[in-house]
């Protein structure tokens, strides 16, 4: 879609403007409607995270009878024989959520972002890293100084959790990876091969500052839940 298709009037025109003609492409190649690139530039320049005004997250118990391969889960069991805890994110206004709705684009923090030759480092000298990765993950550590099973538990969790994108380097061929692990609410987002929600990484080239966002795919109802495909599987 041609960047002239987008409606531009109202207050701050220019910005606006401005961070279409930087990130027309990204956004496009994101799969990111127009209809929500305003609100989109608004709330990432205002800094406004609001997802925890039509979003909650939720616990609930699914029987496992199969054998799981994933420590994580085998210690859950064994906690709770024949069952395991999940999270999911429903959305929890009264008023549901429109896909029509200009505003319905939200903002979704990254907890961490490294490489992967700094990640063990990052781990061990980073103040508070480790036990706020530690909980994300459903690691138990009570403690401040870095335990090296808990890093080593985290090293071998964190593979569920991590999403990348690709900063270029001098020419567009040399890119560089960097990894990153979305917030406790971001993380929480199931994945799906039937996706209710859209979410891809943002790069703000004004801000140097990387976000996930999180648009609906549908209309969904109170209770309804939020689940996507990882970034670059589905199609709008």
């Amino acid at each position: 879609m041609s960047t002239n298709s987008i409606t531009i009037n109202g207050d701050g025109d220019e910005e606006f403007t401005v961070f279409v003609a930087l990130h027309a492409g990204a956004l496009q190649s994101s799969g990111i409607p127009p209809i929500y690139w305003r609100s989109l530039h608004h709330k990432i320049t205002s800094e406004i995270y609001d997802a925890g005004e039509v979003f909650g997250i939720m616990q609930f118990q699914e029987e496992n009878d199969e054998e799981n391969e994933q420590n994580e889960e085998e210690e859950k069991k064994r906690d709770n024989p024949g069952a395991v805890i999940s999270c999911k994110v429903v959305v929890t206004r009264e008023s549901g959520l429109q896909a029509a709705e200009p505003t319905s684009v939200f903002l979704v923090d990254h907890a961490w972002t490294y490489r992967v030759d700094h990640a063990r480092q990052q781990l061990e000298q980073v103040p508070g890293l480790l036990p706020r990765m530690a909980t994300l993950m459903g690691v138990d550590f009570h403690g401040e100084a870095p335990d090296p099973d808990v890093v080593e538990l985290v090293m071998e969790r964190m593979w569920k959790y991590n999403q990348t994108y690709h900063l270029s380097q001098g020419s567009a061929e040399e890119k560089v990876p960097v990894w990153y692990v979305m917030d406790e609410f971001g993380s929480q987002v199931q994945h799906s091969d039937q996706p209710s929600c859209g979410m891809a990484p943002f790069f703000y080239v004004k801000g140097q500052l990387a976000y996930s966002v999180l648009w609906p795919l549908q209309d969904l109802q109170e209770g309804g839940e939020s689940r996507h495909t990882p970034h670059g599987y589905y199609k709008t």
